[in-house]
């Protein structure tokens, strides 16, 4: 197959049927499934989603092993609700992987996510474990119930594969606070060459604010609306940059995002128009 027509199959939707749904206290899914491209994804890159007679919807590459792919979900509208309620054997459209993913690099990371926002860093976490590369992982989620991973994390960390910074907003959970102001703690005392970000774009923007004068590489996924995916209808463009999440990220670098003006301050909703965040 020639590149161009490999990339036209990759946009185009196919149909998978649900090996095994993981559930997480009604909020929280785990959907695995079967796909050739979606298990060539790169860490960082994401899919389209396509629930019949609901919605389609972009979603981080979570998993990808022996052939098995996955994708983690969040309930918070309809096709969430959907999707997050699947049964095995049931059949869902999907698209891609699209977009540019992380660059693996360093030989002293410092992972940080947000909430759900750990889907996205997942597989980045692997490919360093793969490299024998020690990561530091913090994750901050507002209640222990949200941290969906902690077991799998926990589990790293005792077999010395992962330093494992849980992180709640109420306290149940690890330290109390947010995962930015642990990790704005860490990189004073620790000599990290690669910081990687996903969550919420507030705790986004503050963690680039601490990286920023610091001569530390960093990373950044950007969790905006996406709609078509191949950067035909322009409603993830980034202000006057004309950037666009959906192929120009969602991964962006921190001298990209020093260009964006928009970035932590605005966003779009699936009208294209810009609302504060």
């Amino acid at each position: 197959m020639n590149f161009e027509g490999q990339k036209l199959e990759y946009a185009t939707m196919r149909r998978i049927s649900v090996l095994n749904v993981r559930k997480y206290n009604e909020r929280f899914a785990i959907i695995y499934f079967e796909d050739k491209y979606v298990s060539r994804s790169v860490p960082g890159q994401y899919i389209m989603v396509w629930i019949p007679g609901c919605d389609e919807i972009p979603l981080s590459v979570s998993h990808s092993e022996d052939g098995v792919c996955a994708v983690t979900v969040k309930n918070v509208g309809e096709a969430t609700s959907r999707l997050c309620n699947v049964s095995i054997g049931e059949e869902l459209g999907v698209r891609g992987p699209f977009g540019h993913g992380f660059k693996c690099m360093g030989a002293k990371p410092l992972i940080v996510a947000g909430g759900v926002g750990i889907a996205g860093l997942r597989l980045l976490l692997y490919k360093f474990v793969r490299k024998s590369v020690l990561p530091t992982l913090i994750v901050g989620t507002k209640t222990f119930e949200e941290n969906i991973f902690h077991e799998e994390f926990l589990k790293l960390s005792e077999n010395r594969l992962l330093i494992y910074h849980p992180v709640t907003e109420d306290g149940s959970l690890g330290e109390k606070g947010l995962a930015s102001e642990v990790a704005e703690k860490l990189i004073l005392s620790n000599e990290f060459d690669q910081v990687y970000c996903c969550g919420p774009e507030k705790m986004l923007y503050n963690m680039f604010n601490i990286v920023l004068d610091k001569k530390i590489g960093s990373q950044f996924l950007l969790e905006r609306y996406i709609k078509c995916a191949v950067g035909i209808c322009g409603q993830c463009v980034l202000d006057d940059e004309g950037l666009l999440v959906c192929k120009d990220g969602p991964v962006f670098t921190k001298n990209v995002l020093k260009r964006i003006k928009d970035f932590g301050h605005f966003s779009r909703n699936a009208c294209g128009k810009k609302f504060p965040l």
